[in-house]
């Protein structure tokens, strides 16, 4: 569920719009062909998109474009997997699974996190197989190595006498924390931009300090679609009135889409500039990084409004540095498969990881400041009531959505001006998984892109 903005209120505040070229219908199978030929007609498929329309049914469906599309697209990419609170103890550990990897985080003995591929070093084992858990060490179940908490190897049974225990630990995983959120990066060599991501999203997420936060309810919501269609349907509200009754009621935004936003604005005006006077961030700001565009916005809810709740009124305690309400949002897309919305009082991450082509788990967790306690401080049917039922519709379009995709009478069709940042994300999607990061990333600025790359 995402802010609506048109291509003028984006423009408003210098945020980029991005185009695609041109489409045509014809498509062939690509699933039994060579690699080389299949990536040339992927190569094809992607220089035909059609400007401001979805993408065919081939994207949706193939395994060669998932595969590719997981190596050029998401693997760069930092991907939030939980929250720090979930590993408060030395030997903590929890295991996320996406593609074909599995990754074990872990909290060592000298408090800090690391991140390891779950890959044995002798013939390839994975070697935790819980979701989770403490523990003093790792051993393999296949033939007993065992590493420690800092992925160093400790004990291999019965090796030659040259064999060098020192050069067979772990293979580490990138790993990051910010404010709480851990994240991971597959990427073989060093991603600088988390840097620039911490260094964009702090000044918003700070006030509602999540490092004092607990996890304390995560609800699965297994989706029947492939994973664009779930990040299709998550930035746009175009959808909103018709499909989420209960999210329309409490985001007043939803309802100025749809009556003119005049009214709406002024409420904005005035949140900002008391926001401005205590030091706050508000207003929307769009950071087009090649790898992972991400943006962030705080706004106000509606008039009389405390929090996301059905009524309005408080879900908990408030966080962080929060002395009151000012009954204001802060929501970001973090990448491609990372949301956040957070409150005075709480937050709620979304995770969306891709499981095949037509299969996308969807993880939503609620947090709430780190003291607060069940059935004193907080209700949690009253905490977690807005995104639930929302989350809940949004698995039976998406479901459906998938369902018209796979018919024989698909076809592409035009994205509404309400649909912005979902086209946006369609056209840096297709940039990266061309592959031709050498091009920059398309902006309404540029030409159609498309026609660089030729």
């Amino acid at each position: 569920m995402a802010q609506t903005w048109t291509s003028s209120n984006l423009e408003t505040f210098g945020i980029p719009t991005y185009y695609t070229g041109n489409l045509v219908n014809s498509l062939n199978t690509i699933e039994n062909k060579s690699s080389a030929t299949a990536r040339s007609d992927i190569d094809g498929l992607i220089r035909r998109q059609k400007s401001g329309c979805t993408l065919e049914q081939v994207f949706y469906r193939s395994s060669e474009i998932h595969q590719l599309e997981f190596q050029r697209v998401l693997s760069p990419q930092w991907l939030y997997v939980d929250h720090e609170s979930e590993l408060p103890e030395p030997g903590d550990f929890l295991t996320y699974e996406i593609g074909e990897e599995s990754i074990i985080i872990v909290r060592g003995s000298d408090r800090q996190l690391r991140a390891f591929f779950n890959v044995c070093r002798h013939r390839g084992s994975q070697i935790c197989l819980e979701k989770s858990g403490n523990t003093r060490r790792f051993i393999c179940p296949y033939h007993a190595w065992a590493y420690d908490l800092e992925g160093n190897l400790l004990s291999a049974r019965h090796m030659a006498d040259d064999f060098e225990q020192s050069q067979h630990g772990l293979h580490r995983c990138q790993v990051e924390v910010l404010e709480g959120l851990v994240f991971i990066s597959l990427a073989s060599r060093g991603n600088a931009e988390f840097d620039q991501i911490r260094h964009n999203l702090l000044p918003y997420l700070k006030p509602h300090g999540l490092t004092q936060a607990k996890v304390v309810h995560r609800e699965v919501y297994p989706t029947h679609a492939n994973w664009k269609l779930v990040v299709e349907n998550f930035r746009e509200c175009y959808h909103c009135m018709p499909s989420h009754p209960e999210y329309t009621r409490v985001n007043d935004y939803v309802r100025a889409g749809e009556r003119g936003f005049e009214a709406y604005q002024a409420m904005a005006e005035q949140f900002a500039e008391a926001a401005r006077r205590k030091g706050r961030k508000s207003g929307v700001e769009y950071f087009p990084l090649p790898a992972q565009p991400h943006q962030i916005w705080r706004h106000p809810i509606q008039e009389g409004y405390k929090t996301l709740t059905r009524d309005g009124s408080p879900a908990g305690p408030l966080l962080g540095e929060f002395e009151e309400y000012d009954g204001a949002e802060t929501a970001s897309f973090m990448g491609a498969l990372s949301y956040l919305y957070a409150t005075n009082d709480h937050a709620t991450t979304f995770r969306f990881t891709p499981k095949s082509p037509e299969l996308t788990e969807v993880v939503v967790s609620w947090l709430v400041r780190e003291d607060a306690k069940e059935g004193v401080d907080y209700d949690l049917d009253h905490l977690k009531w807005m995104w639930d039922v929302t989350t809940i519709q949004d698995t039976k379009i998406i479901n459906n959505n998938q369902k018209g995709v796979n018919s024989s009478r698909y076809s592409s069709g035009p994205y509404s001006e309400h649909e912005l940042s979902t086209a946006n994300f369609i056209a840096w999607y297709l940039w990266r998984l061309s592959g031709r990061t050498d091009t920059e990333c398309p902006t309404k600025e540029a030409r159609f892109f498309y026609e660089r790359m030729s």
